[in-house]
C-alpha cells in the first residue's frame, strides 16, 4: 500500500467516510493538494513519500477542514499553522533518512 493510499484511509476516518465510493476521489484531490503545498514550501519528497506524524495531520487537518459543505474556519487556520511549523523545522528541506 503506497503512502497516499494510508493517507486515504486515515482521512477517511477523520472526516468519518467509512464506504470506498465515487467521493474517495474528493479526497485524493484533497491529499494531493496537500502534498504540492509542502513540496511549493520546501519539503523534500521524500518525507512526502513516507511522512511523518505532522505532515500525516497536515494532510488529515486539511482534508477535514475541507470535506464539510462549508470551509471550517478553526481547522483551516490549524493547517496554516502546521505547515508553518514545518516550513520552520530545515529537516524537512532535506532527504529524510530512514530513522526520522
Amino acid at each position: 500500500m503506497s503512502s497516499t493510499d494510508d493517507l486515504l484511509t486515515m482521512a477517511k476516518l477523520r472526516v468519518r467516510k467509512i464506504s470506498s465510493d465515487v467521493l474517495d476521489e474528493d479526497i485524493r484531490q484533497h491529499i494531493d493538494f496537500v502534498l504540492a503545498d509542502l513540496e511549493r514550501i520546501g519539503v523534500h519528497p521524500s518525507w512526502l513519500k513516507k511522512p511523518d506524524a505532522l505532515i500525516k495531520e497536515a494532510v488529515l487537518v486539511y482534508c477535514k477542514a475541507n470535506y464539510a459543505k462549508t470551509v471550517d474556519d478553526k481547522l483551516t487556520n490549524s493547517y496554516n499553522i502546521i505547515l508553518s511549523k514545518i516550513k520552520g523545522r530545515l529537516k524537512y528541506s532535506k532527504v529524510r533518512v530512514n530513522d526520522e
